[in-house]
């Protein structure tokens, strides 16, 4: 059984207009950089992320019944491999959950030029956590599967402390993504040129 320690999740919501195939590829090219891979791949391959997502769902919806409109499930389920010499015992994975619901096409003039683009409410789940002896090698061990939870929870717990932490800060940063692509306040600081008030201090 692999072993798995929590990290707090993040989730946004947005309800406006919004591009969802923009933002599926740059989410995808973002892990991609990022260093995730999906089940079935090695680290730091080119494979395209091919297994990442684990299902994709539609639904259609009467407008007499409801707003209208296409609901939406997608799961990606992501890996990645920390870079310390112990990588070989846990690993990080990332679940990110997105669902759509009143998704409808619409057209809007952009710059001159007329583009088609969606309308809806989406929201994304995102579920960082470290998985130990995801391979079950110490679990299949005659000896080694009698001191796993004592070896994760007392030699490694400062080692796993460091990683949640770090994990932590790229599933943040991965929300602020989301969130400036769709134009949301963030928390993150982003230098801003400075400007001296005309008048003194600004109130």
């Amino acid at each position: 059984m692999v072993g798995k320690i929590d990290i707090p999740s993040f989730k946004v919501k947005y309800k406006d207009v919004f591009h969802l195939k923009n933002m599926y590829v740059m989410l995808h090219e973002y892990l991609t950089e990022e260093g995730f891979f999906g089940p079935g791949q090695k680290p730091g391959s080119q494979e395209g992320h091919v297994d990442v997502e684990t299902m994709y769902m539609e639904k259609f919806v009467q407008k007499g019944l409801h707003q209208g409109g296409k609901e939406m499930w997608i799961w990606w389920r992501t890996y990645k491999k920390p870079e310390t010499k112990y990588s070989g015992f846990y690993r990080y994975r990332l679940d990110f959950d997105v669902h759509v619901v009143y998704l409808t096409d619409i057209e809007v003039i952009h710059l001159g030029k007329k583009m088609k683009i969606n309308s809806g409410e989406i929201e994304f789940f995102i579920r960082p956590y470290i998985e130990y002896d995801y391979d079950n090698k110490w679990e299949k061990h005659w000896l080694l599967k009698h001191v796993l939870k004592t070896y994760a929870s007392r030699v490694f717990q400062h080692e796993f402390y460091k990683r949640e932490k770090e994990l932590w800060r790229e599933a943040y940063r991965f929300q602020a993504k989301i969130k400036k692509y769709l134009q949301l306040r963030t928390f993150i600081p982003t230098p801003e040129p400075f400007h001296p008030a005309i008048y003194g201090y600004g109130e």
